[in-house]
């Protein structure tokens, strides 16, 4: 950690799974490769108990650089609908019972 750097948090760390998802320019237009890349990162963290998918939406907007307020921009949209989607497999995966890999 640097200096003056505030400390990451678990999910904080677990977020930055998501870095080469949103690197890449399309991530926000859910193409197929960038669903592909999204779910790769997703099977990276979703089996923590703490990884959170509204953390990870907050992560994509400070990272992004958007505004606390923007909730009906393309992008901002476009995460919520990510962070839908996270949620979505990480309920599955407690309420069905799967068995960790």
């Amino acid at each position: 950690m640097r200096e003056g750097e505030p400390a990451k948090t678990g999910s904080g760390i677990m977020c930055e799974a998501f870095d080469s998802f949103i690197r890449v320019g399309t991530w926000h237009t859910r193409h197929p490769n960038d669903e592909e890349r999204f779910h790769l990162a997703l099977g990276e963290v979703v089996w923590s108990d703490d990884f959170d998918p509204n953390q990870l939406a907050n992560y994509l907007r400070e990272k992004l650089n958007l505004p606390p307020d923007d909730h009906g921009s393309h992008f901002a949209l476009t995460i919520d609908r990510y962070c839908d989607d996270a949620w979505a497999v990480k309920d599955f995966l407690k309420y069905d019972n799967v068995p960790r890999p």
